[in-house]
């Protein structure tokens, strides 16, 4: 997208909405000369490139923002913005944005909440040792209040000092704490589940929450930025603004997009910067209930994504490292009613195998594993690197093309390479249709999912690995030729409903 493209969206945007939205509000937070910790730097440059940002994409006008830089962003200073600019000032129906750019710690948790037994805070300029520190729970008491707003929270700190022992003392691009006075490194536990639970913003149902990094790494500056940047503020901006987010390039960017696009770009930087990064690992954390995920992040605007084909491809847009392919015989996308097909699934890695299929109306049906596939283990059904998989009747109960509806369809396959399956049930049933109002919703759980992050013992986190292909196809009119299978009687169903008896 041509900048003067951009700018004539913004024009119109502005136009449209500026009634709607006349009392949104921001507040951005950005510090680097600590009074009493390490100082930083790109962190005030951070709430600049936001400002502009906000303003050229979002379409804020410049009264609806406040910021706090360096000593301005005491604790009291910060608390008593978001109480009185966040929440007094906007109404149901405004959109609220905080940002914070600095550094992040834990302390002990004081109320039970968290599974590892520690509290996420936010540095403010006056932190001395832990006194002074926000607590995630004094944010997410203060989401609260904020009902009916459409709420975005981004916070580009880290939350950990448990891999702080090898990093250099003062380094003011790496988001960790110095402490004028000393402060003894906490070590945090790892909870039953290998699967990351805490998160700084509990999930609500009018918040979309970034931060940087997952709970056991630290966040970076990009030293190789002039000037220096937060590498998630850098990426953020770009990815929208540049439109390089886009991987379908349907003129949308979806969260998890977006999550995808700063997530590589933010290991990419650590590759080429692995003295900065030790450990290679810097996983963006993306917080946010499905129902509000179709808010499209280039304009901030919610709308309803009405094709649910389209909508699916845009959920499971993903890096496919594991070469994961579909292939039909026989091997054409047009299909005929009553036309009898194999669907072929092959990877380069091993890894449990899922197989949907959406409907030309937008109902969805988990095909494969179902009540009729020999699993392998606990975990579901492995495939192996090399390994054609060809699902038909001999081996999952059905060959046959659906009666109905005509038109166009789409199969995804998932290839999720770690075992998580077992922990995370899918929220749907096998060979169990589900109607186009709900099967938005179902993808974006499954896609929340995957975007899980795996905790590793004496290693960074990173999340979880995982492949998707789409295989599109049409459905078209003929007579229907009839075999002794039980129909399902699926109105609306998807691209085999006809199941034989085992």
């Amino acid at each position: 997208m041509t900048l003067k493209k951009k700018l004539l969206i913004s024009l119109l945007l502005a136009i449209f909405i500026t009634d709607g939205y006349a009392v949104d509000r921001a507040l951005l937070v950005g510090i680097d000369n600590y009074w009493y910790l390490g100082v930083l730097k790109g962190s005030t440059q951070d709430v600049k490139d936001m400002q502009q940002f906000i303003q050229f994409v979002w379409n804020y006008r410049s009264d609806q923002i406040r910021t706090l830089i360096d000593a301005q962003a005491t604790r009291k200073n910060i608390l008593e913005a978001f109480d009185n600019w966040l929440i007094k000032e906007s109404h149901p129906g405004d959109r609220v944005l905080f940002y914070f750019s600095g550094h992040g710690y834990y302390i002990p948790d004081d109320n039970g909440d968290e599974s590892d037994g520690y509290d996420e805070t936010l540095c403010p300029v006056d932190t001395r040792g832990t006194i002074n520190m926000i607590r995630d729970d004094e944010i997410n008491a203060r989401l609260q209040r904020l009902e009916g707003r459409m709420v975005t929270v981004i916070i580009d700190a880290c939350h950990s000092g448990a891999m702080t022992e090898d990093l250099p003392s003062s380094d003011p691009s790496i988001k960790v704490p110095v402490f004028e006075i000393p402060v003894k490194p906490l070590k945090r536990r790892l909870p039953q589940s290998h699967i990351e639970q805490d998160a700084f913003i509990e999930r609500k149902k009018n918040v979309i929450a970034y931060s940087a990094v997952a709970p056991n790494q630290v966040a970076l500056v990009d030293t190789t930025a002039d000037p220096y940047r937060g590498v998630l503020t850098h990426n953020f901006i770009r990815g929208i603004q540049e439109v390089h987010a886009d991987s379908n390039s349907d003129g949308k960017i979806t969260h998890n997009e977006l999550l995808e696009y700063i997530r590589r770009e933010s290991q990419s930087y650590c590759h080429r910067n692995p003295l900065q990064c030790k450990a290679e690992q810097l996983t963006p954390q993306l917080e946010a209930l499905p129902e509000i995920l179709s808010i499209d992040a280039l304009t901030g605007i919610a709308h309803k994504t009405s094709n649910t084909v389209a909508g699916a491809a845009s959920f499971f847009a993903h890096d496919n490292e594991a070469h994961l392919q579909i292939k039909t015989l026989p091997q054409h996308r047009r299909f005929k009613i009553g036309e009898t097909i194999k669907i072929q699934i092959s990877s380069e890695r091993d890894g449990y195998l899922l197989l949907f299929d959406i409907s030309s109306k937008g109902a969805l049906t988990s095909l494969f594993p179902n009540q009729y596939t020999q699993l392998t283990d606990e975990y579901g059904y492995h495939l192996k690197a090399g390994q054609t998989l060809t699902i038909s009747s001999s081996l999952d109960g059905f060959n046959e093309m659906a009666e109905t509806p005509l038109g166009k369809g789409l199969l995804i396959a998932l290839l999720v390479e770690d075992k998580i399956l077992k922990q995370h049930k899918l929220p749907l049933r096998a060979l169990e249709l589900v109607p186009a109002k709900q099967a938005l919703i179902v993808l974006q759980q499954l896609r929340q999912q995957l975007n899980q992050t795996l905790r590793q013992e004496n290693a960074a986190n990173r999340p979880v690995r995982w492949g998707a292909a789409v295989f599109e196809y049409e459905l078209t009119a003929k007579r229907i030729v009839r075999e002794n299978f039980e129909n399902l009687n699926h109105p609306n169903s998807a691209i085999f409903t006809k199941i034989r008896r085992q």
